[in-house]
């Protein structure tokens, strides 16, 4: 089983936070699974990440939030 939690930042979209916030779940064991772009001006862009292991999720999680980054989740990855 794996674990996943979404990650939503308000557009518009900045390359460098991405690729920053990408870099930050890969070294905590994570991937992206999936980022979708925000359907309107000023709308959420919202990444899904992928972790084998509950733990790393909820660390990740648990610092991007103290980063101040809106997480949702950790919940299991059907």
């Amino acid at each position: 089983m794996s674990f996943m939690f979404k990650l939503f930042y308000k557009s518009p979209e900045d390359e460098a936070k991405e690729a920053l916030i990408v870099a930050y779940v890969v070294a905590g064991g994570g991937r992206l699974d999936y980022r979708e772009p925000a359907d309107r001006d000023g709308g959420a862009i919202v990444f899904t990440f992928e972790f084998e292991s509950r733990e790393q999720a909820e660390t990740v999680a648990t610092s991007l939030r103290q980063r101040g980054e809106h997480v949702e989740g950790v919940s299991d990855y059907a």
